[in-house]
């Protein structure tokens, strides 16, 4: 299985230059944990990623403004990413290797494709274990 197989396609983006403040209500509005920074709005090509936690940590504990900084000041640049065309167990080795949830998937051009989470692999998991299971009971 290929992670563009179990990938969510849905990847919520931020600009380089968006204030924070538009950043966690974003990730507000959206009902997510982290969004990837790109270079603009029209850009597909990621810089670093935003977590919720670094909004929490970078940001408000520090008591800095954040309407005056940019999610480029604050996101994580280095970002952990996978070929769509990448197996499951590549995926998972390589969260595994840097003890992460979720991988940024990029095509063969570094465009922005979609997410892989910890959750979408478990999910699947459950769901050929249930199949298994439907298989072994009608036998």
């Amino acid at each position: 299985m290929r992670v563009k197989d179990l990938m969510t396609k849905t990847v919520f983006i931020c600009a380089a230059e968006d204030p924070v403040i538009v950043v966690a209500k974003k990730m507000m509005d959206q009902d997510v944990g982290m969004l990837v920074v790109v270079d603009d709005n029209l850009s597909k090509k990621p810089i670093g990623v935003i977590s919720d936690r670094d909004v929490l940590n970078r940001v408000l504990l520090k008591k800095l403004d954040p309407a005056k900084m940019t999610a480029e000041e604050i996101a994580t640049k280095k970002i952990v990413s996978i070929s769509e065309t990448a197996t499951i167990n590549e995926a998972t080795a390589l969260m595994k290797k840097n003890k992460i949830k979720k991988l940024v998937v990029l095509d063969d051009l570094d465009d922005l494709k979609g997410i892989l989470s910890q959750s979408d692999v478990v999910k699947q998991f459950i769901s050929i274990s249930e199949q298994l299971a439907d298989l072994s009971a009608s036998l």
